[in-house]
């Protein structure tokens, strides 16, 4: 816990918010030390720190002080532990450090001095004003272990201005007329303030009061006070852990020096006093030796402390602890508590077996028991998966004779034996069991292993009197169909193990269930009892299990079964099905797909082969691509015509057997590029039935009938030309310049300096004309003026006009020599500025009241027209009469068209 300031230098006045730490020493430094400090000492408070290390320089410093009213701490921090006033200026006390090791001793002389007040300059006093000091005061503070008597004065208050009225003090606040009220009250005359109770600083901590002066008659001459009253912190919490008992767990084997777990207390008192600042420690363990765990001090952090934990030797630890406050002190409160750990389990200890070996008999052809019960031991934690055994047979058991499992409750090994012995092949088995656990071992070095362990294992065969045996016991054989009844198709044979060979054995049939054979009871000999016939039998698949029984002169049987599968004749493959079209687009092959139909069926693949020897064409036009042991895709190597055609394939399979077989396929157009569109198709047909001539005619007819739709629109083309022979349309007249000034131009038109670069094209047949450039001379040009459309220059006849798309009789007119928008603009700016400068002066060179005036913005436009000789507005030209111009104005208009 960290040095921190007492409550009072933390809400005090600015002198008591800076601690001063300067240290000055006086000769040796482990002589005397000097701390400037407040002249008011709380509870509590911080004073500074010394340097103890350069005294003495051991880790068992032993820290005492011949002062009660000090603690120093063993990093050298001391702390106030009553409240004190430095009234004489100075207060000393004496720090002894003891050398357990070396017994040597010694001093540190230890001043308090209070903070010197430095005098301020004579100027700046005369400057500054008188303050009322009494009505100011510092907070206070109220002891919460004072015990009585009671009403106890705690300060009092008064103001400067009794001197020149009656003041009568009041209070108000929590503790006065609020909760806890009756805490405080205040002597009217005097100012004094008492309060009357114990109190306690868990439960209010401070007390913010306000404190009244006025006059008898209700005058106030001073503003209302705040009183801020401290409850001083007494030890009277002792520290209790957050909980009743600490659980925690810890896996053996843990290393020393393992963090495992913390433990908490909290203390009601003051935090970042010595009444909360908390020390733990371990009071006791059981079991007592050896000790496991150690338990930080200050930040109660319980390490372990050896690496011998082990759960088989003690499964859990209980801890008993303390905590106490006041660190160093003597009048410290404490308290208990409990951490209960328990240590949990690995896999730190491998089953063993109880014996070294074991040995079991076995009864000859006896399966289906339990032969041997292996017990093991394993000091794990039970039925955990540390302990629960998992057995295996690592020898001996190639051929599948036995079985090992394991029993849940027991954890035992239970050998069984799964499949009937012969004394006869093996009387005497050799074994070798292993047992390990579900989960993996771990070693003292913290590596894992199997930690499997194994033991042998004996068994032995016993011999008893055993019936017939066949050989085989299970015989597959393949029958022709149509064979005559009577037909021998197997002779089987049993033998007796203990006399090695069939004299005296009789044979009998014990399971036909479809009337197949019959059995020779001498000779085991098998016949057909009927012609069999393999469309016509029921059995499934075309296959009977006949069960054949053996008896002994000793009346022991044994019994032995017989496969017979039922052949057809024709046994080669046959195709199944087939796609009988192929489209143009889409579908572009047919999918084949054949089965053996043999009885003896292998799982080699079936081949197919194009049979080309009757049309050698054939491997050009088709080929077969594999799709799986039993189909192939059928599909044209060219683009073949529409119609149907004949694919010989042959088939066979692994044994040779096989047959060439015809597959017809039609080409066609599929609509939904899978199926044979049958209108389409037919069409198809119909038309490659035609025949090139026909296909001839059919074009040359379509040919001729184009060129007689092209002769008859040429023809109606030429006569709507010759009649639309006319220079100017009937709105010829509309979006055209008119030419209104009848007279002549005016003289600033004719002024010499104002030059117009202007291409202009005359209006011909053929719209082609040389450029012309001049200058702006309206009359002089015969009448034609510029009009300027997007960035194209026209030239257009004031009288007649030109349509407003530019073209003349159907020709556009072209002007190859425009001048581009920035060059007209930048000759338009120039002139235009020198024609507004000579509006604005008259013929004596004064201003022309009638030419350029400045109006101000009124906020609407005037219903009147614009005035003045620079205005370009006018009102608009009536064109109404060009809507309807007469024969003689056409005549006219294309006179002057022509010139």
């Amino acid at each position: 816990m960290g040095p921190t300031l007492s409550p009072r230098a933390r809400h005090g006045l600015p002198w008591c918010l800076v601690l001063i730490w300067s240290v000055h020493v006086f000769g040796d430094t482990c002589e005397k030390v000097k701390l400037h400090v407040p002249s008011e000492i709380y509870t509590g408070a911080f004073l500074g720190r010394v340097h103890l290390k350069h005294c003495v320089n051991s880790d068992n410093l032993l820290v005492q002080t011949n002062s009660p009213d000090f603690v120093v701490l063993d990093d050298g921090s001391i702390y106030a532990q009553t409240r004190m006033s430095l009234s004489d200026g100075k207060i000393s006390f004496t720090i002894f450090l003891v050398d357990p090791e070396s017994q040597s001793e010694k001093k540190i002389r230890v001043k308090l001095l209070s903070k010197t007040k430095t005098a301020k300059p004579r100027y700046t006093r005369e400057l500054l004003k008188r303050t009322k000091r009494r009505w100011r005061l510092q907070p206070f503070s109220i002891m919460e272990s004072y015990i009585g008597p009671f009403p106890c004065l705690v300060q009092q208050i008064q103001s400067d201005t009794q001197v020149n009225y009656t003041i009568r003090y009041s209070l108000s606040g929590p503790g006065v007329n609020e909760e806890p009220a009756g805490l405080f009250y205040i002597q009217a005359e005097t100012g004094n303030i008492y309060y009357t109770r114990r109190v306690d600083r868990e439960e209010y901590g401070w007390y913010n009061l306000t404190a009244y002066a006025k006059t008898v008659d209700g005058y106030s001459p001073e503003l209302p006070l705040d009183i801020n009253v401290k409850v001083e912190d007494a030890n009277d919490n002792a520290p209790i852990f957050v909980e009743e008992e600490f659980c925690i767990e810890v896996p053996e084997q843990t290393k020393a020096g393992q963090i495992i777990g913390r433990v908490l207390a909290t203390d009601r008192d003051e935090p970042g006093s010595l009444h909360t600042t908390l020390r733990y420690s371990i009071i006791s363990q059981f079991p007592t030796s050896p000790v496991m765990f150690a338990l930080n001090a200050e930040n109660g952090v319980i390490t372990t402390t050896s690496n011998k934990l082990d759960r088989e030797v003690a499964n859990s630890y209980v801890l008993i602890i303390g905590v106490r406050d006041m660190p160093g002190q003597r009048s410290f409160l404490s308290s208990t508590g409990t951490v209960s750990i328990t240590v949990t389990d690995i896999n730190d200890c491998p089953p063993y077996f109880i014996y070294k070996s074991y040995q079991v008999e076995v009864k000859e052809n006896e399966s289906g028991m339990v032969i041997l019960r292996i017990p093991i031991k394993d000091d794990d934690l039970i039925n955990s998966p540390n302990w629960r055994a998992k057995y295996s047979i690592t020898q001996g058991n190639e051929k599948g004779y036995f079985n090992i499992s394991t029993d849940p409750n027991t954890n035992e090994g239970l050998l069984m034996v799964v499949k009937g012995l012969n004394y006869e092949e093996t009387p005497r088995i050799q074994l070798q069991v292993g047992v390990a656990n579900e989960v993996p071992l771990i070693t003292p070095s913290g590596t894992k292993s199997s930690g499997l362990s194994t033991i042998p294992v004996t068994v032995l065969v016993l011999n008893v009197d055993e019936g017939p045996e066949f050989a085989p016991n299970i015989k597959e054989i393949y029958v022709k169909e149509g064979q005559p009844a009577g037909t021998p198709i197997y002779k089987c044979q049993a033998i007796d193990p203990e006399m090695r060979n069939s004299v005296g054995i009789r044979y009998s049939k014990f399971s036909d269930p479809y009337n197949w054979v019959n059995v020779d009871e001498n000779t085991c000999q098998i016949t057909s009892s009927r012609v069999l016939v393999y469309e016509k039998e029921t059995a499934p698949r075309h296959q009977n299990n006949v069960t054949v029984i053996a008896v002994d002169q000793s009346g022991k049987t044994g019994s032995g079964t017989i496969i017979i599968n039922l052949e057809p004749i024709d046994n080669f493959p046959k195709i199944l099905q087939y796609d009988k079209t192929i489209c143009q687009s889409g579908r572009t092959y047919s999918i084949l797909t054949a089965e053996d139909r043999s009885a003896i069926k292998t799982t080699s693949p079936l081949i197919f082969r194009l049979d080309s020897s009757q049309t050698p064409s054939l491997e050009n036009t088709f080929e077969l691509v594999k799709i799986n042991a039993t189909a192939v895709r059928v599909q044209p190597k060219m683009d073949l015509p529409y119609g149907e055609y004949s694919v010989p394939i042959y088939i066979s399979n692994s044994r040779g057997e096989g047959s060439t077989q015809i597959v017809k396929i039609e080409k066609c157009f599929c609509t939904d590029l899978l199926d044979c569109d049958s209108t389409i198709g037919r069409m198809s047909s119909g038309i490659a039935a035609l025949g090139g001539w026909a296909i001839l005619v059919m074009v040359l007819s379509a040919v001729l009938f184009a060129l007689l739709l092209f002769g008859l629109c040429a023809c109606l083309c030429g006569a709507a030309a010759l009649k639309s022979k006319k220079g100017f349309p009937d709105d010829s007249a509309q979006q055209n310049l008119i030419v209104t000034n009848s007279e002549a131009p005016g003289a600033d038109v004719m002024n010499s300096n104002f030059r117009v670069p202007v291409h202009m094209t005359k209006a011909n047949v053929t719209g082609d004309a040389p450029p012309m450039s001049g200058k702006f001379q309206g009359a002089q040009n015969g009448g034609q003026f510029v009009q300027r459309k997007t960035d194209v220059l026209y030239s257009e006849n004031a009288k007649g006009g030109f349509p407003s798309d530019g073209t003349r009789s159907g020709h556009h007119l072209v002007d190859t020599n425009r001048f581009t928008y920035t060059d007209w603009h930048t000759f338009m700016n120039s002139h235009l500025g020198e024609k507004l400068y000579m509006c604005g002066q008259n013929e004596e060179h004064q201003h022309g009241e009638d030419y350029v005036l400045s109006y101000n913005f009124e906020g609407k436009g005037s219903a009147a027209g614009s005035i003045g000789c620079c205005s370009d507005f006018r009102e608009e030209d009536k064109l109404d009469f060009l809507n309807n111009l007469e024969p003689k104005f056409r005549t006219l208009a294309e006179v002057c068209a022509k010139k």
